[in-house]
């Protein structure tokens, strides 16, 4: 009962929602599963993949009307009786009577508020998983409850996990001496979202910048999906975009979200619509860099999708296994066009190579702003740093917001610091060397007797090898006339890096995505 309290402090009935309803869900998750309902299979007790459609079956000897709920934990650490659930897993609750599956929040400490019901397009997510309602189901036979639930897994979340379950009567009774560990699941997503820009703002139409991450394979295709609802994984009546980089393909998905259509080629004066919005040709595109693919998408909306819009992304690598999340990455506001030209301006930039870190280097980046554009920009940077790295380098601007009507350029720092010590001379010691030097010479010309004054003098010598020690070897160590401080800096990392520029400029955003090379 230790984990119990840990977990839920005292029990009250106004008080056991989320929190302590997840609590006495798992208290026994470390060494028990229930005393009257039990599970007897699942299906696969091992695997690997992006995504997996996991069936448990759970019989219950006093007839099924006493399951209240099914429960599976998809985790990197195994649940402990002492610290309870861990942080960062996947575990959600099947409500049987009601089809309702929960998702614990990152922290394991309860349940997200939003839930998802088996049947239905409705997605549940946290950071290391998504549970898809419209694949999942729930059936009863005698006396046993067969639970089919579908998740995805996050690039984050990749490496072999351990899986529990738990089945819970409406007694809530538990045998605290029982193992729940039922099976092993190796998560083996690799395309991860790495950015996402504009992540917030409104307007009629927008270039999307977004990068892509696959350190470990080859990326097949990248998608980003604009959609009204942040609890589902439809794409009907969405604005779903699809890219991929071997081909230059544009994919738009139709109205029903079903399937794409025909594509058109980046950079072509052609263009894809459904009702929802419209993808361009020109505008959109791609580089690739290192284990990123950067993608610009151009796209504008129409006045029958005006209204707070949920941004989601997604891809596949080289083997088909696609990576999604429900997880919303940014929310934007569409809304009607205006009549005559909007305000907006483009920006570009120049690759950044840095031989000798240490020395700043520099991007140029140029604004490019529209006929009836005239306003002030705010320019903001962020380093995307490929996984693992210990030292990124850094990026700053040296320019106030400017005043822009014509093109215009400013310019980017990205700075790298080499491995070193910081020097120091040590003026302590440089002044007990002069202080001792006019004692010894005092104590000499003093008129002492002989065999007294060379006692003193051996003492005074005991004296200031112990304080020349104490101040020369403390933090210290000598190196001629000059002290080098213990205080090192790291060398930057070297690698390919992703610089973000954003400009903003009231509700107007634009980004360019700089490339970085450290040697």
């Amino acid at each position: 009962m230790r984990m119990f309290k840990n977990l839920v402090g005292r029990w009250s009935c106004s008080a056991a929602r989320p929190r302590q309803m997840l609590a006495v869900l798992f208290m026994g998750f470390a060494t028990a599963i229930t005393m009257h309902a039990q599970s007897t299979n699942l299906v696969p007790s091992a695997g690997s993949g992006a995504e997996q459609a996991f069936v448990a079956t759970f019989t219950d000897p006093n007839g099924v009307q006493n399951v209240q709920s099914l429960s599976i934990a998809v985790v990197g650490v195994a649940p402990s009786s002492e610290s309870g659930l861990p942080a960062n897993g996947c575990v959600l609750n099947f409500i049987v009577g009601s089809g309702i599956i929960q998702l614990a929040q990152d922290t394991g400490k309860s349940f997200l508020t939003t839930t998802a019901t088996a049947g239905t397009d409705q997605t549940v997510s946290n950071s290391q998983c998504t549970v898809l309602g419209a694949s999942s189901s729930i059936t009863i036979s005698g006396n046993t409850v067969t639970a089919r639930i579908f998740l995805t897994f996050t690039a984050s979340f990749s490496g072999t996990k351990q899986i529990f379950m738990l089945a819970e009567n409406s007694n809530q009774a538990t045998d605290m001496n029982s193992q729940a560990e039922v099976g092993t699941y190796d998560v083996t997503a690799s395309v991860s979202p790495a950015f996402i820009s504009p992540s917030s703002g409104s307007g009629s139409d927008q270039t999307f910048t977004t990068i892509y991450s696959d350190p470990t394979s080859h990326i097949q295709s990248v998608g980003l999906n604009i959609k009204s609802s942040r609890n589902n994984t439809s794409a009907a009546n969405a604005c779903k975009v699809r890219y991929d980089p071997d081909t230059s393909n544009i994919f738009l998905v139709n109205d029903a979200g079903t399937t794409y259509g025909s594509p058109i080629i980046a950079g072509s004066a052609t263009s894809l619509s459904n009702s929802q919005c419209t993808v361009y040709g020109m505008g959109t595109s791609a580089t690739t860099f290192g284990a990123n693919v950067i993608v610009y998408f151009s796209v504008s909306f129409f006045p029958g999708f005006v209204g707070e819009k949920v941004i989601t992304m997604g891809g596949a690598d080289e083997t088909g296994a696609s990576t999604f999340s429900d997880l919303p990455l940014g929310t934007y506001l569409v809304t009607a066009p205006s009549s005559g030209l909007q305000e907006s301006f483009d920006l570009s930039s120049t690759a950044v190579r840095v031989e000798s870190v240490g020395v700043p280097a520099t991007s140029t980046i140029t604004v490019i702003p529209n006929e009836s554009f005239k306003g002030r920009i705010l320019f903001t940077c962020t380093v995307i740093n490929p996984s693992n790295v210990v030292s990124p380098p850094t990026c700053a601007f040296d320019t106030p917001p400017i005043s822009v009507t014509a093109p215009t350029t400013v310019t980017l720092f990205v700075n790298t610091a080499a491995a070193s010590a910081q020097e120091l001379h040590n003026p302590v010691q440089q002044t007990s060397f002069v202080i001792g030097g006019l004692t010894m010479a005092a104590i000499l010309f003093l008129p002492l007797p002989h065999r007294r004054k060379w006692r003193t003098l051996l003492s005074f010598a005991v004296v200031a090898v112990s304080v020349g020690g104490a101040t020369g070897c403390a933090v210290t160590h000598n190196q001629g006339n000059t002290m080098i401080s213990s205080t090192t800096y790291s060398r930057t990392t070297p690698g390919n890096y992703i610089v973000a520029v954003t400009g903003i400029s009231g509700s107007i955003t634009a980004t360019t995505a700089v490339s970085v090379t450290v040697k």
